[in-house]
């Protein structure tokens, strides 16, 4: 009926036709406007602040995300009251399985082993009451893989969601949450965002004449794949978990330090690529804990001795 009215009105009316005519352009503005107007109004709800606050009411899935994984990734490294500082940080992690684990990479725990440091490994939780860390012990170690487990004292902690044994396709967007440049810059944790650029092998085969070391021979009769990544990683990021933009899945765990000795071997200064290991190193090790029921529980340093 509207339409038909509409449709018949081709000019200005007399007498009381003329109210009518109003109501009709009127009620023809209406039909027409009123899904852009829903439009136009949503759009500004979007972006309105919920409050005098300034907090959106509409938040992306990667805010999200790194909101979700906030309190998860902790820092990894030292306290000795003798070492100047006595806190020293060598890396990031983050908790997986029932809380009660922390995942970082195996070359950070070496780096405590090369300097008799090992007994004060300590993991430092953002926002922790406790300063000086929980006391923490290696549970168990891929070296291939540069993939380490942790246990430490202390309540558990938010657990990340590991995603499936898949790798991420090229493109996907993801996330980076850690301490670049450690402690230097506060126990807080920094995010970074971009795509994985390729999934890539650790090493490719080595032309005549290049120089063979243990690690590329067992990475060449091993062979497994790194996440090759188009975003910022700083030293600090080793161990940081490498997560879905979208879902805050946990994809890969962060690790130049491996990608040096490995993928850019050839290269005589390194590239500034960030590189991740595939989560599925993880799963494998916990997986082996857990199924280790006849293991010695870890032990852990005494907290007596180095505070």
């Amino acid at each position: 009926m509207r339409f038909n009215f509409c449709t018949h009105v081709k000019g200005p009316a007399r007498g009381h036709a003329q109210h009518g005519l109003s109501e009709a352009v009127i009620l023809c503005a209406l039909v027409v406007l009123t899904p852009l107007s829903r439009s136009v109004i949503a759009q500004a709800q979007d972006h309105t602040p919920a409050s005098d606050s300034g907090a959106p009411r509409r938040v992306e899935p990667f805010v999200r995300s790194v909101a979700s994984l906030g309190g998860s990734v902790v820092g990894i490294g030292s306290y000795h009251r003798r070492d100047l500082p006595s806190i020293q940080y060598l890396g990031s992690g983050f908790v997986v399985h029932d809380g009660s684990m922390i995942a970082t990479n195996q070359h950070v725990v070496a780096a405590l082993r090369k300097g008799n440091r090992e007994p004060s490994l300590r993991v430092f939780f953002p926002n922790s009451q406790t300063r000086r860390g929980y006391p923490a012990a290696v549970l168990r170690e891929d070296k291939l893989h540069d993939v380490a487990l942790l246990t430490f004292e202390g309540p558990p902690g938010p657990a990340v969601s590991l995603a499936p044994d898949a790798a991420p396709r090229q493109g996907q967007s993801v996330g980076v949450l850690g301490y670049p440049i450690g402690l230097k810059l506060g126990l807080v944790p920094a995010a970074h965002r971009g795509v994985v650029a390729a999934v890539v092998p650790a090493v490719l085969p080595l032309p005549t004449g290049a120089r063979m070391t243990p690690q590329l021979r067992e990475a060449i009769e091993n062979p497994y794949n790194l996440y090759q990544l188009d975003m910022v990683v700083y030293p600090g990021n080793s161990g940081s978990p490498l997560f879905d933009a979208y879902t805050a899945d946990v994809i890969g765990i962060i690790n130049k330090t491996l990608a040096g000795k490995t993928r850019e071997h050839l290269l005589e200064k390194p590239t500034g690529i960030g590189y991740a290991v595939p989560v599925r190193w993880i799963h494998r090790l916990i997986a082996t804990q857990s199924s280790a029921s006849n293991l010695e529980p870890a032990k852990h340093p005494t907290p007596g001795n180095d505070v």
